[in-house]
């Protein structure tokens, strides 16, 4: 998957808000290509109502991602800025992708409570060097598992190849727009 995250060479220092809000234009972009592939693979997607339940997992677990990768690279102060601007970024662009599909209704909360749930239960499981503990990519697995039909089958296509693949392209594409 390719993605555009290194800023115009004539452009000034960016802001961790603009950084944030380029990231989660990121997160949405590898979130929705990787339900398309788990579709075109022959996963079930059976309505978009479906999708956009299994795009807001695989947000809330790049969300996650960002966090620790964060962690290590800036201070305490600046990473809460950051981590709180982009987990904006990412209920605004989720939750006006709602309403497009879904019409007119208040989405947001229920999102940034599932945003706030996952950051709870996530927190318990390892991430170290930059990688994803088997226990992180497991229960991302089973957290969309619990979407679809065929939960075994999906849970180790998540866990061995979409969430180690999504975690590389947040990961380029983070390096890229703090540089």
């Amino acid at each position: 998957m390719h993605i555009k995250s290194h800023w115009n060479k004539r452009a000034k220092e960016q802001s961790l808000e603009k950084i944030a809000g380029a990231l989660g234009f990121i997160s949405w972009k590898i979130a929705a290509n990787h339900v398309l592939e788990l579709e075109n693979k022959g996963y079930k997607i059976e309505n978009d109502t479906h999708s956009l339940q299994v795009i807001g997992e695989f947000l809330a677990f790049l969300l996650q991602i960002a966090d620790r990768l964060a962690y290590e690279r800036i201070g305490t102060e600046e990473r809460q800025r950051f981590i709180s601007a982009l987990a904006n970024h990412i209920a605004d662009t989720f939750t006006d992708n709602q309403r497009d599909v879904l019409g007119d209704g208040e989405y947001r909360k229920a999102f940034i409570d599932l945003l706030n749930q996952r950051a709870e239960e996530y927190s318990e499981f390892s991430f170290r060097n930059d990688e994803a503990g088997f226990d992180f990519l497991r229960y991302f697995g089973e957290q969309i598992a619990a979407l679809m039909a065929d939960k075994h089958f999906i849970s180790q296509q998540v866990m061995d190849i979409d969430g180690p693949e999504a975690i590389k392209t947040l990961k380029k594409g983070m390096q890229d727009l703090f540089q």
